[in-house]
């Protein structure tokens, strides 16, 4: 990949540092970004999470056939398939070099950790970056501080990221044809969060483009709109509890995208045409499921000690990428509607660097506060349900408090109808809050919630106009 700093100075904006003083050109183009390309032969997505990407793609002819035929990239965490991938990367000492990306770079810089060997310190090692195009000022020469220290330029983070996700899609569209591909025929979409302002969008472009992306073929797409999108076509939200609940003409609605770091949302109309009208405007907050990861790993440090939560992270790292990611699974899970007691496999080395610390034992431990709610079996925690739902508690306070602002005005006080996606939508905590907060509504969670941007984006890529207005 070549120097991205000599590339911004041929894309179609001005060559400032300031991504700002490059946005006015760029917002009077991209409505017509596709006009000159206008014959394709496929869909590439790919979205770019704050906490998990993928990517996802369809052929014209399958879309003409059957628009749900839309291949999602499956990823593979060593002990399940999983329909995203971690963002995270390492990169090589040279710093241009991305050696893993998603599971398998978690897998190798833990193996880094645990060997002690000297490319975890001089690799570069980043995760969750996304945010930090979020709410400042976005130059082109700004830069990201890695989880081992080391600074890298983001336009660069984020390029190698693109180019990774944009090569392995291609790899996969390959085998998918008889002749070589032609890669002029793309059409390429790029998410990004509704709540972003123009700079950071325009800085993403930047980084598709650097990524390799022809900017002719590139278009930017509102998480919020296309997941409204997908939930319009999709026969998979047509019920709710168990009912035929199409969404005709004239039908109007909320959409909440609950993602990892941002919590979307965005009312709709359909109308006769089958066009969308924006109704309300996307707005949203910087906040969401990662806020419960922090809780729980607060508590983590709360009960075994702040010494030995370190200690556990530091020197058995690979055993803390598994609590990690178990943690992801139950946060989603309906055990806590089904049992008393959440179940963890946690890890023996944190156990035993528990009890061969006892001088670091919290007093809350030795005050028997976590005493009767707390049990370790082997490598076995079991958590009263009571401490789990503790972890959301604020989270859905905030979210709870900022829908009940929304729905006071005009605009939404006759919609009756809300739709639930991505990947935080998906915990039965989040649902709950939310019909609870709203009974009189039929709230509907979405088959594949957690696809609904990705396949959205693909949609979108098929037919741009769908957005007929926006507020």
């Amino acid at each position: 990949m070549v120097d991205l700093v000599r590339r911004t100075s041929r894309l179609h904006v001005v060559d400032t540092d300031d991504i700002e003083q490059g946005c006015d050109e760029y917002t009077d183009k991209k409505e017509n970004i596709w006009q000159e390309n206008k014959d394709y032969i496929t869909v590439a997505a790919i979205d770019l999470g704050t906490t998990y990407s993928n990517w996802a793609c369809s052929f014209i002819h399958d879309y003409k056939k059957d628009p749900e035929k839309i291949t999602c990239r499956k990823w593979n965490d060593s002990q399940n398939m999983s329909m995203k991938a971690p963002t995270t990367i390492l990169v090589r000492e040279d710093g241009k070099t991305l050696d893993k990306f998603g599971y398998e770079a978690e897998d190798k810089y833990a193996q880094f950790a645990a060997e002690g060997t000297e490319e975890l310190h001089s690799w570069y090692y980043f995760k969750r970056f996304k945010m930090h195009l979020h709410d400042r000022k976005i130059t082109r020469n700004m830069t990201l501080e890695s989880e081992n220290g080391k600074v890298l330029p983001a336009l660069r983070v984020f390029a190698l990221t693109i180019e990774y996700l944009k090569n392995d899609l291609l790899e996969n569209l390959n085998k998918q044809t008889i002749d070589d591909l032609d890669r002029s025929l793309i059409r390429w979409v790029l998410t990004v969060p509704a709540i972003w302002d123009e700079p950071a969008k325009q800085f993403m472009r930047e980084a598709a483009v650097a990524a390799g992306i022809s900017s002719n073929q590139l278009t930017l797409a509102l998480e919020s709109e296309v997941a409204s999108l997908y939930c319009t076509r999709s026969p998979l939200v047509s019920t709710y509890n168990g009912e035929a609940c199409p969404l005709l003409p004239g039908a109007k609605f909320v959409l909440i995208d609950a993602g990892g770091s941002t919590i979307n949302i965005i009312g709709h109309e359909i109308m006769s045409d089958g066009l969308f009208n924006e109704i309300y405007r996307s707005n949203g907050c910087s906040w969401g499921g990662t806020e419960v990861d922090k809780a729980f790993f607060g508590f983590l440090k709360d009960f075994f000690g702040r010494a030995v939560y370190k200690k556990f992270k530091k020197k058995y790292t690979d055993d803390y990428l598994f609590l990690c990611r178990h943690f992801e699974m139950k946060k989603v899970s309906d055990e806590l509607q089904r049992n008393s007691k959440v179940t963890f496999r946690a890890a023996s080395a944190l156990f035993e660097l528990f009890e061969t610390n006892n001088e670091q034992i919290p007093l809350l431990m030795s005050s028997g506060k976590w005493s009767a709610r707390v049990e370790l079996v082997s490598d076995r925690m079991r958590l009263n349900a009571d401490i789990m739902k503790r972890f959301f508690a604020d989270v859905l306070q905030k979210t709870r408090d900022h829908l009940q602002l929304l729905f006071i005005g005009d605009s939404l006080k006759n919609v009756n109808i809300i739709m639930l996606v991505d990947g935080f939508s998906e915990s039965i905590m989040f649902q709950e809050m939310v019909r609870n907060l709203f009974p009189e509504k039929k709230v509907i969670v979405p088959g594949e919630a957690g696809y609904a941007v990705l396949k959205g984006a693909v949609l979108f890529g098929h037919d741009p106009a769908v957005i007929g207005h926006r507020v």
